[in-house]
Formats: structure tokens, C-alpha cells, sequence
């Protein structure tokens, strides 16, 4: 029975309003970084201010992702329309309307994305990590996308009318998504019905632990990449940028190739090599070398960190189901992003220097790999389509 219901939902949803959502959810959700200096000087920001423009988002986002996980219907359309909101009073605003601004953003980000994912996760068991793949994905190509549209809306009205651009858009997925899922709250009804699993202590703890560190490890490659190519590569500050953008192109080809290699080996063997690879790739900047190098580090580690975070949410949800509590768990992953780059600077300004402190991504994805051993040798469970988890 859950299968066949399963099905009448996502036949019902079409594809494409969540495909599209992704990519602008990926724009807004690094948005802040790129148009901050355009914010500081048109509103004469100290470095407090500024960084309370990232608390306020942050804090949003992880109060959404366990809203979510208790409301996911509700909010997978309620995460569109704060987002198009926050958006709209971000381009309108000051100061002291871009902090509720980014809470609403924050909170329709957390929302959202979270929803998505349980959704993307939970619906067609038999097919969890090609489809978390997938929708993240293009969550991927809005990341590496918002970059260059920030470089061209360069002027205050440009950036206004990306943002209100971007504003139209989440609404109107939010009307697709609200129209969609008004025709399936008959499925809505039968599908509440079933029973919300339990999510044991351990399976908690291990997985909170690995999204934390791979998100951590992520934004610490994501962050620091520029910083550590000029000065180490000799490279022009604009050049060094581009580190980001093939740094994310990259996790881009991690998830497109995903998809097939999971349907020619298993979901822990694709996780397992997307780790290690990631391990070389990080591995390569802890000594010196040459710019071409680098380069070749940044494509590793990119592409080995494009299968780990759907793959691993696909396990996590095969062994809990429809646990109301794993919004938590997202909410502790998202914080991996803020703890662990702050940890990589400390470790840089102790240590006087920035290619050691890379150490912090290295264990961070090294930690990553043993617990997805651990639990690989936890007792396997079996999925709602009736299959052992692989």
C-alpha cells in the first residue's frame, strides 16, 4: 500500500516545480556572500553588523529545517513563498529591514530544502539516492550560478532587480507547488496515516556527526579555496576566485555522474569512493606544489563531495522512515557550515598557516568515511518498497 500511494503522489507532482525550486534555493542560499560588499558599502556596515546578517539567516534556516520535519506539506509551500518574501524586502529595504529579511529567507531556505529532501527521500524508497541525487543536483547549479549573476548586477537598481527577479520566481513555484498539491490531499490524507517511526539514539547521534563534518568540510574547502590560492598559488585575487566556481561545478559533475554509477554498483559503494576521492583531492593541498596542482585538487575534492550528502541522507532516511524528528538532524548538519570554517581559521591564525589549517577538512571527511563505516556494519533494516538497505 505505501508504495502504490507513493506513486499517485509523485505522479501527481511533476518534476520540474521542485527542480526549479532547487536552483533558486541554491541562489538564495549563497547569496549573502557575494552581494555583502555591494550591502556594506551602500549601508556603511561594520564587520558586526555584517556578520549578524549571517547569524540571522543561519538561525532561520535551522529553525525551518525542524519546522519542516513536523509540517513537511505545509512547508514545502510555505518555504517558497518566505523565501520570496524575504527576497523582495531584502531588495527593498535597509539595514533594519534586511535582518527580518533574511530570518524570512532563512527560515523559508530551512523549510524548504528540508521538506524537499524528505520528501525526494521518503516517497519511492526503491529509488531514494538517484532522486536525492537528482533534486540536489540542481541545488548545486544554483550555488555555482549566483556568483556570476552578482558579478553582472554590479549597480544598486541591477541588484534590485536580481533580487526582485529571483523574488517572482520562488513565486511562483510556491503557485505551482500550491496548485499541484491542492489535487493530491487525498494522498496527503492517506499517507498521514501511517505511523511516525522511532529514530534510535545511535542512529541519531552517527548521523548528525557525519552531515555535520561533511557539511563542515565542504564549506571549508568552499571558503577558504580563494584564500589559499593567493597566497599560495601567486594568483590575482579575481583569478583566484574562479577556484570557487570549479570547486562547485564540480561537486555539479559529482551528482551527475551519481545517478548512473549507483544503477552499476550500490549506494555504499558510490558514498564510499565519493569520500576517498574527496580525501585525495583535499589531501593534495596540505603540501606545496604547483598552481596546475591545485587545480586538480579543487576537481577531486569537488567531485568526490558530490554523492556524499545525498547518498548519506538517502541511508539515514532508509533506516528512519518517517521519524518527525530527523529535522534536527538537518538543522545540526546546516551548523557544520558556520562551526567548522571558524574552527579552519583559528587553526590557520595559531598555526601561522593557512595550508596546515586544511587539516580541519581533511579529518572533518576522514571522520566522514569511518562513521559511514560504522554504520554500514550497524544491522540493516528494511526500506518501505521491502528491500535491505544496501
Amino acid at each position: 500500500m505505501p508504495s502504490r500511494v507513493s506513486a499517485i503522489r509523485l505522479e501527481s507532482l511533476p518534476a520540474a516545480p521542485f527542480y526549479a525550486g532547487f536552483v533558486i534555493l541554491g541562489m538564495a542560499t549563497v547569496l549573502l556572500g557575494p552581494i555583502l560588499p555591494m550591502l556594506s558599502g551602500r549601508w556603511a556596515l561594520t564587520d558586526l553588523q555584517a556578520g549578524s546578517l549571517f547569524a540571522t539567516q543561519f538561525t532561520a534556516s535551522t529553525f525551518g529545517a525542524v519546522l519542516a520535519s513536523h509540517f513537511r506539506r505545509g512547508c514545502l509551500v510555505f518555504g517558497y513563498a518566505a523565501v520570496a518574501a524575504g527576497l523582495a524586502a531584502l531588495a527593498m529595504g535597509n539595514y533594519e529591514v534586511a535582518l527580518p529579511a533574511l530570518a524570512l529567507l532563512g527560515v523559508g531556505l530551512g523549510s524548504s530544502t528540508t521538506a524537499t529532501n524528505l520528501l525526494f527521500g521518503t516517497e519511492r524508497p526503491e529509488q531514494r539516492g538517484a532522486m536525492l541525487t537528482r533534486v540536489n543536483l540542481f541545488w548545486a547549479i544554483g550555488a555555482v550560478s549566483c556568483p556570476p549573476f552578482i558579478s553582472a548586477a554590479v549597480g544598486p537598481g541591477t541588484l534590485r532587480l536580481l533580487l526582485l527577479t529571483l523574488s517572482l520566481c520562488a513565486l511562483g513555484v510556491f503557485a505551482a507547488l500550491a496548485f499541484f498539491i491542492r489535487r493530491t490531499s487525498g494522498a496527503a490524507a492517506e499517507t498521514r496515516k501511517r505511523p511516525d517511526e522511532r529514530l534510535s539514539p545511535p542512529i541519531f547521534i552517527l548521523f548528525s556527526l557525519l552531515l555535520f563534518l561533511y557539511v563542515g568540510g565542504e564549506t571549508c574547502v568552499s571558503g577558504w579555496i580563494t584564500t589559499y590560492i593567493h597566497r599560495f598559488d601567486s594568483l590575482s585575487a579575481e583569478r583566484s576566485s574562479l577556484y570557487v566556481s570549479i570547486f562547485w561545478i564540480s561537486i555539479v559533475l559529482g551528482r551527475v555522474l551519481t545517478p548512473p554509477l549507483v544503477r552499476r554498483a550500490s549506494e555504499f559503494v558510490v558514498l564510499i569512493a565519493g569520500v576517498l576521492i574527496a580525501l585525495i583531492g583535499i589531501s593534495f593541498l596540505l603540501f606545496p606544489h604547483r598552481a596546475a596542482a591545485s587545480f586538480v585538487s579543487v576537481v577531486l575534492a569537488g567531485m568526490g563531495c558530490g554523492p556524499i550528502f545525498p547518498l548519506a541522507v538517502a541511508r539515514l532516511l532508509a533506516r528512519i522512515g518517517y521519524s518527525r524528528h530527523v529535522g534536527w538532524i538537518f538543522a545540526i548538519c546546516s551548523s557544520g557550515g558556520a562551526v567548522l570554517p571558524w574552527v579552519m581559521g583559528l587553526y590557520s591564525a595559531h598555526s601561522g598557516s593557512l595550508r596546515a589549517a586544511f587539516l580541519v577538512p581533511f579529518a572533518a571527511m576522514g571522520a566522514v568515511l569511518l562513521l559511514a563505516l560504522i554504520e554500514r556494519a550497524l544491522p540493516a533494516v528494511r526500506s518501505e518498497a521491502g528491500a535491505v538497505l544496501p
